[in-house]
C-alpha cells in the first residue's frame, strides 16, 4: 500500500508537469497560427498603399506600379493559402477570395483611366476595406482558439489584435484622402467623416496599447519600439493628413500627389509596422521557449519521481503522517488552485516543520491567483465598457448583440436603433468639450433610464449610440424610440455661463429578421443617415423612405 501511494503520488504530479506541458505546446501551436493570420490580415492592408499608387501612375510609371502591385498581391495570396490550409475552417474564408478580387479587378480598371474620377478610386479603396474587414472574422476566431484555450493568452492576444488593427487604421487614415487627391477634387463630407471614424478608432487603440501587457521578453524594446512608432505617427504622419486636408477645405490645389502622399506618409508607418512584426515575433518565440522549457520540466518530474518513489518505498512508515499525506494534500491544493476550486489545507499543523514552507506558499499562491483573477475580471469590464458613458462600447455590443439576432424570443425579432445626436460638434466648438461630455453622460443616462432590463444599450463612438432589443411589432420598437427622442429633448442641461442646451437626435431602426448582423448595421446607418438629410430630430424606418414619427 506504501508503494502504491507512492506511485500515486509521482503520477499526480507527473500528470500535472504532462498538463503543463501540453498547454504550452498547445498554446505556441495557437500562438503560430495566430501569427499567420494576423500577417495574412497585414498583407492585404498592405496592398492598398501600392494599389493607390498605381491609380495614380501615369503611363510612364505605370508598369512599374504594376509590377510592384503584382508583388504585393503575390504574397497576399501565399499569406491567404498558409491561413486556409488547416488553420482557420473554410467558412471563414468564404468571402475574403470574392471581396479581393473584386477589389483588384476594379483597381486594375480605374488604373486604365487617363484622369481618374472621384468615385472609381473611392469605390477600390473601399472594396479593398471589405476585404480586410472579411478577413476580421478568422482574425476573432483564432484569437478566441487561444483565449479558450489559456484565459491567461488574453493580454498577449489582444495586444496583438490592438497592434494589428492599429496597422491598418492608420493607414486608411491616409486613404480616405486619395480619391480626392487623385481627382483633384475637395474633401467630400463622407472622406471627412470617415476620417473622423477612423481617427478615432487609431487613438482608441493607441490607449488600449499603452495598457501594461508586462511581456516576458523584450520589455525595454517594446517600449523603445513604442515610442519610435508614436513619435514618427503623431510628428509625420499625422501633420501630412492634416496639411492635405486643410488644403481640401480651402479648394487649394494640392502640393502632392497620391503617389507622392502614399510614399511619404507609408514611411512614417515603418516603425509601427516594425513594432507589430517585432512584437508577434517576439511572442510566438517566447511560447516556444516556454514549451521547450515545461518539457524539459516534464522530464526533470518524471525523474525525480522515481527516485521520490525509491526512497518513500524505504521510509514510507516513518513520514507516513508528517510528509506523505501533507504532500498529496499540498499536491491536491496545486491542482484545486489551478482549477480555480476552493482550497483548504487540512494537515498543515500536522506536517513536518519543513513543510510549513511550502503551505505558506501556497497560500502566496492561493492570494496572487485570486488577485489576478479579479484583474482579469477588471481588465474584461473596461475592454467592453465606454470609458465616459459606462455603457457597452462597439466591440462588447457587436459580440453581445450577433447572437440575439437568431437566439430571440418565440414571436419575437430583433430591433437596431441607431441614434446620433444633432449638431453635437457645435456643442464642442461653442461650449468646449467638457461640455459635449456632460452632454454624453446625460445622453447615455436618459437611454439607461428608458429601456427595457433585457436591451443592450451602447455607445459606438463619438455622439453615435445603439440601442438592440427584441419586440413583436414595430410599433413597439418606434414607441421606444419616441420616448427616447422625447427624453433627450426634456434633457435640462445648461453650459458654466447659464446657457441651456438643447438636445436632439436623429434616430435610424431596422428590423433584424432574417438578416446578418452586417446588413442589420447597414440598414439601420441607411436609416439614420435619412433621417439626418430629413431635417435631423426625427425617425426613420429603413423600410421606407418617409419619417417613422416626428
Amino acid at each position: 500500500m506504501a508503494i502504491l501511494l507512492s506511485c500515486a503520488l509521482a503520477a499526480s504530479i507527473l500528470l500535472h508537469a504532462h498538463q503543463i506541458f501540453a498547454q504550452a505546446r498547445q498554446n505556441a501551436r495557437l500562438l503560430l497560427d495566430l501569427h499567420l493570420v494576423l500577417e495574412a490580415a497585414n498583407r492585404i492592408s498592405s496592398e492598398r498603399a501600392p494599389s493607390n499608387i498605381l491609380m495614380d501612375s501615369d503611363a510612364d510609371a505605370l508598369a512599374d506600379a504594376r509590377a510592384r502591385l503584382q508583388g504585393f498581391r503575390a504574397d497576399t495570396d501565399r499569406a491567404l493559402q498558409k491561413v486556409s490550409d488547416h488553420v482557420v475552417p473554410a467558412p471563414l474564408l468564404r468571402e475574403v477570395g470574392p471581396r479581393l478580387t473584386e477589389a483588384r479587378w476594379l483597381i486594375d480598371l480605374t488604373a486604365m483611366q487617363a484622369t481618374p474620377h472621384y468615385g472609381d478610386v473611392q469605390r477600390a479603396i473601399d472594396a479593398m476595406f471589405a476585404a480586410y474587414d472579411a478577413f476580421q472574422e478568422a482574425v476573432a476566431w483564432q484569437a478566441s482558439q487561444l483565449i479558450q484555450s489559456d484565459p491567461s493568452l488574453q493580454g498577449p492576444v489582444l495586444r496583438a489584435l490592438a497592434l494589428c488593427d492599429l496597422r491598418d487604421a492608420a493607414g486608411r487614415l491616409g486613404s480616405h484622402l486619395v480619391a480626392p487627391l487623385a481627382s483633384r477634387t475637395g474633401i467630400p463630407p463622407r472622406n471627412l467623416e470617415d476620417r473622423h471614424r477612423t481617427d478615432e478608432r487609431v487613438a482608441m487603440q493607441w490607449r488600449l496599447l499603452e495598457l501594461d501587457d508586462n511581456p516576458a521578453n523584450g520589455k525595454q524594446d517594446m517600449a523603445r519600439l513604442q515610442a519610435d512608432a508614436r513619435v514618427r505617427f503623431t510628428n509625420e504622419g499625422l501633420p501630412l493628413i492634416n496639411m492635405l486636408l486643410a488644403e481640401g477645405e480651402r479648394a487649394t490645389p494640392y502640393s502632392l500627389t497620391p503617389t507622392a502622399f502614399t510614399k511619404r506618409y507609408s514611411a512614417t508607418l515603418t516603425p509601427l509596422e516594425t513594432w507589430r512584426r517585432i512584437y508577434l515575433d517576439q511572442l510566438v518565440a517566447d511560447y516556444q521557449d516556454r514549451k521547450s522549457k515545461a518539457f524539459v520540466l516534464f522530464v526533470v518530474v518524471l525523474a525525480s519521481a522515481l527516485v521520490i518513489v525509491g526512497l518513500i518505498t524505504g521510509i514510507v512508515l516513518l513520514v507516513q503522517l508528517r510528509v506523505l499525506r501533507p504532500l498529496l494534500e499540498a499536491s491536491e491544493a496545486v491542482i484545486g488552485l489551478v482549477d480555480e476550486r476552493p482550497v483548504t489545507l487540512h494537515l498543515r499543523h500536522h506536517s513536518a516543520k519543513e513543510l510549513q514552507v511550502l503551505f505558506d506558499t501556497l497560500d502566496v499562491l492561493k492570494a496572487k491567483l485570486q488577485e489576478r483573477a479579479d484583474l482579469t475580471r477588471r481588465l474584461k469590464a473596461q475592454a467592453e465598457t465606454d470609458e465616459l458613458t459606462g455603457l457597452l462600447n462597439r466591440r462588447a455590443f457587436m459580440a453581445l448583440g450577433k447572437p440575439r439576432l437568431t437566439a430571440t424570443a418565440t414571436g419575437k425579432c430583433a430591433f437596431l436603433i441607431l441614434l446620433d445626436l444633432d449638431h453635437f460638434k457645435s456643442i464642442n466648438d461653442r461650449h468646449g468639450h467638457p461640455t459635449g461630455d456632460r452632454v454624453l453622460v446625460a445622453v447615455a443616462d436618459a437611454l439607461r433610464g428608458n429601456v427595457r432590463p433585457g436591451d443592450l444599450v451602447a455607445r459606438l463612438g463619438g455622439e453615435e449610440f445603439a440601442i438592440l432589443l427584441q419586440a413583436r411589432e414595430p410599433t413597439t420598437v418606434l414607441s421606444l424610440a419616441q420616448r427616447l427622442r422625447t427624453a433627450l429633448r426634456n434633457l435640462e442641461l445648461t453650459t458654466p455661463d447659464g446657457e441651456s442646451i438643447l438636445v436632439t437626435a436623429s434616430f435610424g431602426i431596422a428590423e433584424g429578421s432574417q438578416r446578418t448582423w452586417r446588413q442589420l448595421l447597414s440598414e439601420a446607418d441607411v436609416a439614420l443617415y435619412a433621417a439626418k438629410h430629413t431635417g435631423r430630430d426625427c425617425i426613420r424606418l429603413s423600410e421606407t423612405d418617409t419619417p417613422a414619427t416626428t
